[in-house]
């Protein structure tokens, strides 16, 4: 685990849920639900003070994000996620 979006085109995406899930939006996000692993998915976590945007970049991954765990989360997929992510 440890790859995470944190900007797209040099612009920090923000560090809220609500900023982080608005920006992958205005850049090209289509949201999608979790039932079954996509290339290019995102998971973005709500950890309260801060949100995670991350990049799940195999099926061990996804699955790793999508267990359930009480926080907020939404799913995206994007273009180039593993440029993205760090």
């Amino acid at each position: 685990m440890g790859k995470y979006i944190n900007e797209i085109n040099g612009k920090p995406i923000g560090s809220s849920y609500h900023d982080k899930c608005r920006s992958l939006l205005a850049n090209g996000a289509t949201r999608v639900s979790d039932v079954e692993f996509k290339p290019n998915m995102v998971c973005v976590v709500d950890n309260g003070f801060f949100a995670a945007a991350g990049y799940a970049y195999c099926e061990d991954e996804y699955e790793e994000f999508k267990a359930p765990c009480g926080r907020p989360k939404t799913w995206f997929t994007i273009e180039n996620a593993a440029e993205l992510a760090q």
